[in-house]
């Protein structure tokens, strides 16, 4: 069989128009970004409760969870038992990091109308929906948001 297509160089019509579509789209979504026209955001819902909470390592591992401002331990997170918290938690500490922003400042957790549990850092300004990670992670959090802190 031979090749239909054998010694005759592919239209160079259609690679420029090919290369000026790729840069229209790039430009364009690059002036979205920047200025902000033309793109959408949703809303976030109202907050229902809402929680500061400080994470304080505890050395080993682990973390000690408390409400910002108040003495008590709300949780003590274990490594190998709270792995997803903390996986979630050095990550954000990372990004923290990356800001020079203050490490023992609270994180806000809040439970928003319709469900929506979310984790955020006022400092850096990064926000995790929980519950794309699952019933069983989001549960995780919702315990935290919950939970009465032990008098210590």
């Amino acid at each position: 069989m031979s090749d239909p297509f054998e010694g005759r160089p592919f239209p160079r019509a259609v690679l420029i128009g090919a290369a000026l579509l790729i840069g229209f789209v790039i430009l364009a979504a690059a002036l979205v970004r920047v200025t902000g026209v033309g793109g959408t955001e949703t809303p976030l819902p109202p907050v229902v409760e809402l929680r500061e909470l400080v994470f304080i390592d505890d050395g080993a591992g682990g973390a000690v969870v408390r409400i910002a401002g108040e003495n008590g331990t709300v949780a003590e997170l274990r490594s190998g038992i709270d792995g997803f918290v903390l996986g979630v938690m050095r990550g954000m500490v990372r990004e923290r990091k990356a800001y020079d922003a203050p490490i023992d400042a609270p994180y806000l957790l809040s439970l928003r109308e319709g469900g929506v549990l979310l984790f955020e850092d006022p400092l850096t300004g990064r926000r995790i929906d929980l519950r794309a990670f699952g019933p069983t992670n989001t549960e995780a959090f919702a315990r935290l948001l919950r939970a009465e802190p032990d008098p210590q």
